[in-house]
């Protein structure tokens, strides 16, 4: 478990950046030499083939307000309210590696105190290969994985079951009404080097007293990646194109586009508005859900699946590609 010394504290004039990493607080300047996009040290630590991380970016991180590290293909960030921690899911190793080394990590949200493999593959009676998406639903962690969705105790992590979703190939994000937890199949397998192969298999399922349920299928979706339930309104990001639309009745409904495509995660601020990555465009864009969106945040290493800490209004992004997660104040 990596914990710093003491709660670590907001410089006035924002010179440096807080990294929770092996228990210390390092300096703007060291910061930006151990965990540069450009380092290809984190990817090459990691257990499983790093095949299917994105080609680092000479970019440097943006400003954050704290940088976690030592984390290893952090591809989601799900703020739990009641317990006031982060959970961090870390792929290590490929999308599609049924490798059983997949881990969650959960930060405290005070404190910034980080376990690092608070669930993991292979401990405790745990399989959990390459964990992506979460949701939040009673006393369970929901998270998606490669053979289904997991259910885990989101006090303890101790292990529930899983979901099958028959036919899926790429079991990504998870959202929830606060009943049901929606998935999406992005309908993609890996190829060769860091591409990939179309699988046809794009599709929303609905999850229902862990029976699952297709309620939506097609190209049309656009290979469905980010999920969240807004107002009543399922929406969904397309990482085949750059439009962020409402899924009515099974189609697609009110839609719009962004400046940027392959889009990954999406969430919301404090006002309503819609926080959105993209990969295409290394940023995050924000605005309101009938648009204009205007990036917030550049130069981003793969920014995967958003989180939102809607007490202390922080944005949460997983950096794929650079092994790390930064924690952004948006307001």
């Amino acid at each position: 478990m990596n914990q710093p010394d003491g709660p670590l504290r907001q410089s006035p004039a924002m010179a440096t950046l807080r990294c929770v990493s092996r228990k210390r607080i390092i300096p703007f300047f060291l910061l930006l030499l151990a965990a540069c996009p450009s380092d290809r040290l984190g990817q090459r630590a990691m257990k499983g083939s790093p095949r299917d991380l994105p080609p680092a970016m000479p970019a440097l991180p943006p400003p954050a307000l704290t940088v976690i590290t030592e984390l290893r293909g952090p591809e989601s960030v799900l703020y739990d309210p009641a317990q006031d921690v982060y959970y961090i899911s870390n792929l290590n190793g490929g999308l599609l590696n049924a490798d059983n080394n997949g881990f969650i990590t959960r930060v405290n949200a005070q404190t910034l105190a980080v376990e690092l493999e608070w669930i993991a593959g292979g401990r405790n009676g745990v399989t959990l290969d390459a964990p992506k998406g979460m949701a939040l639903v009673g006393d369970s962690l929901y998270v998606s994985d490669i053979a289904g969705v997991r259910k885990f105790d989101r006090r303890n992590g101790s292990a529930q079951g899983i979901i099958t979703l028959p036919g899926a190939t790429l079991i990504n994000d998870l959202t929830t009404d606060g009943t049901n937890v929606y998935a999406s199949d992005t309908g993609l397998r890996t190829g060769p080097g860091r591409t990939f192969i179309d699988a046809g298999t794009d599709s929303i399922w609905k999850i229902h007293d862990d029976r699952a349920e297709k309620i939506a299928s097609g190209h049309e979706l656009g290979h469905p990646n980010g999920l969240d339930f807004i107002d009543g309104r399922l929406r969904v990001v397309t990482f085949g194109g750059e439009e962020v639309y409402s899924l009515d009745n099974g189609r697609r409904g009110h839609e719009v586009s962004l400046p940027a495509g392959e889009l990954d995660g999406i969430t919301r601020a404090a006002n309503g508005d819609l926080l959105v990555s993209s990969w295409a465009g290394h940023e995050v864009f924000r605005g309101p859900e009938k648009g204009p969106f205007t990036p917030i945040l550049a130069g981003l290493n793969a920014p995967a699946d958003l989180g939102y800490d809607t007490k202390r209004h922080r944005l949460l992004v997983p950096h794929s590609g650079s092994n790390l997660v930064t924690i952004h104040s948006v307001p």
